[in-house]
């Protein structure tokens, strides 16, 4: 039975030959072998360049080197080529999933305070082209790179690799952990780039002049002394330098930045209770500031309080004054009318006492001329006619001078404008009365003689 199956698979491999014909079928094996040739033979002659790379090409023929720029076909001749990106980058942020040309762990960093930590970050480097042959003859820019190298994976690790190292932890050895943690990642990302570009700085370590603790050796350092970096200079003041490695190959840098710093365990912890410790310094700061500003408040609500009692107290002030001012203005002006009234009353009296002393005399001329009438013994008539005489001149002047006195103050409070003194008033009508009775008696007189 077996040998019967075995036979059957053979006849019909033979049928299907005999049906497409031996002759196709070699036709055909015949055309996939050229085809195949043809392609090998093409893509050993012809080849393709990426935009983002460049070339090196030595010749089969030859072995002379030759830099591709251009993107696009180019004769590769049977020649092997190296492929270099134009720029590449370093990756050291420990993510895997990065794009990059190279993608490592993050790079071990020790601080000035002898701290350590995982340095985080990228850095680009832009390769050389074509770059030609010095006098001397030797290689230069990209050809010099590939003939140290070979290929861009030794470049990266002993050359690019090397270098982003070397320039991180001597970036980190500038700074103490606090001085970062406190807003130096910037200085330290700073004087990353600048060293890789520049060379390393020539640096020396100054301790400050702090006091030895007695219980410790001379030889060592108290806790309260400093360690810091100072750079070096030269004579002009220009920062030392130690030359850049990637310069002797033309390499430049596009971009170098740290990103952060993962810190060891214990300087986290320290660097959180610094974090709480400023927290809380920071709220006691804010507390008392809003005590100040709370005994400013009240301060000032005082001050006010005492300048609306000084400004009460003032105008009650002011307005005693006024009123004392009032009543000393008033007691002025009614002293001054008790004395104008004192005044008038004197000088009514003045007066009333020459009235009087004109009486007095008056009465003393009569008695003269009655005394010389008596003496001379003249005639009874004329006696009597000058005795008459005499006495109308002293009535008439004594009533006169009754009829123009004041016996009492024209000064009447209350008195309206144009009327006259009561007591004025009566003494003229008792002056008239009296010059009537005067006048009555001499008419009498006459009638009688």
């Amino acid at each position: 039975m077996d040998s019967q199956q075995a036979v059957a698979p053979q006849g019909n491999k033979s049928s299907f030959i005999s049906r497409f014909g031996r002759r196709n079928v070699i036709l055909v094996s015949a055309i996939f072998i050229v085809l195949a040739v043809i392609a090998t033979l093409m893509s050993q002659v012809i080849s393709w360049n990426e935009a983002d790379e460049r070339l090196v090409h030595q010749s089969a023929f030859t072995g002379n080197l030759t830099v591709i720029d251009q993107a696009g076909p180019y004769l590769k001749a049977f020649g092997s080529t190296s492929a270099y990106k134009k720029v590449i980058s370093i990756n050291f942020t420990g993510d895997s999933s990065a794009t990059a040309s190279a993608i490592v762990p993050l790079i071990p960093i020790r601080f000035l305070d002898t701290t350590t930590g995982g340095a985080r970050g990228v850095s680009r480097f832009r390769l050389p082209g074509n770059v030609p042959a010095g006098e001397s003859g030797s290689l230069r820019g990209l050809l010099k790179i590939h003939e140290e190298f070979g290929s861009q994976e030794t470049l990266i690790s002993n050359l690019l690799m090397r270098a982003t190292t070397e320039n991180v932890k001597a970036s980190a050895r500038m700074m103490s952990v606090e001085q970062h943690y406190s807003g130096g990642n910037g200085q330290l990302s700073q004087d990353f780039a600048d060293q890789l570009t520049n060379g390393i700085f020539v640096t020396e370590q100054i301790i400050s002049s702090g006091e030895r603790d007695k219980t410790d050796e001379l030889n060592n350092l108290s806790k309260q002394q400093r360690v810091t970096i100072n750079i070096k200079k030269d004579s002009e003041g220009n920062a030392l330098r130690n030359a850049p490695i990637l310069g002797a190959y033309g390499i430049t840098v596009v971009d170098a930045s740290i990103i952060d710093i993962d810190y060891e365990s214990k300087v986290n912890a320290r660097l959180e209770a610094q974090k709480q410790a400023a927290a809380d310094e920071a709220l006691a700061r804010q507390n008392l500031k809003k005590a100040e500003q709370q005994a400013r408040t009240e301060v000032a609500l005082g001050e006010q309080a005492i300048a609306k009692q000084r400004a009460e107290s003032e105008k009650l002030k002011i307005k005693e004054q006024i009123d004392a001012e009032r009543v000393k203005a008033n007691a002025i002006i009614s002293a001054q009318q008790r004395v104008a009234v004192k005044a008038e009353l004197a000088k009514e009296q003045a007066e009333i006492l020459k009235q009087q002393r004109l009486e007095a005399m008056g009465m003393d001329v009569l008695a003269e001329a009655r005394q010389r009438a008596k003496s001379a013994a003249l005639d009874p008539k004329y006696v009597f006619d000058e005795t008459l005489k005499a006495e109308v001149k002293i009535q008439t002047a004594l009533f006169t001078s009754l009829g123009n006195s004041r016996l009492v103050p024209e000064i009447v409070i209350g008195a309206g404008q144009g009327e006259q003194s009561n007591g004025s008033e009566f003494m003229r009508i008792l002056a008239a009365d009296a010059a009537l009775s005067l006048q009555k008696r001499l008419d009498k007189d006459k009638k009688t003689k």
